[in-house]
Formats: structure tokens, sequence, C-alpha cells
């Protein structure tokens, strides 16, 4: 009874783990992105450091729009075509 007890606390924090390191990866490739986006793009940038009433760099705001995002992704197919 106790081994069960500790394989599912033990199964809890390896999923927490998981949780908090696709979170700190989603920032960084946001990051990046932003960056790249704010090169190529940078009156993009510059409307969303209006709109928010913020000065954040290209990297910052990837960064911010990537960690967000990391908390709203799809969990199921739902609508999605097996053709």
């Amino acid at each position: 009874m106790k081994q069960t007890t500790f394989a599912g606390f033990g199964t809890l924090i390896l999923v927490s783990i998981i949780f908090f390191f696709a979170t700190i990866f989603a920032t960084v490739i946001g990051g990046v992105i932003g960056w790249v986006v704010g090169l190529v793009f940078p009156f993009v940038i510059t409307t969303l450091n209006q709109i928010a009433g913020t000065s954040l760099t290209a990297f910052q705001v990837g960064a911010v729009l990537g960690f967000f995002g990391s908390f709203f992704r799809p969990n199921s197919n739902v609508g999605s075509s097996t053709k």
C-alpha cells in the first residue's frame, strides 16, 4: 500500500518538473522568435509596445507571449480532421 502512495507522489513530482521546464522552454523559444520578428518587422514590436504602454525589447515581448502561451496549449483534437 505504501509503495503505491510513493509511486503516485513520484509521478506528481515528475509531471510538475516537466510542466516547469516546458514553461521555461516556451519562454526562451518565444523570446528568440520575438527577437527574429523584431529584426524583420520592427513595427510589430513598436505597435505592441504602444498598445500595452510599455517599452519592452523584441526578445522581452516574445518571452512574455511565449510564457503566457505555454499555459494555453490545446489538449485535444476537437474539430480536427482525420482524413
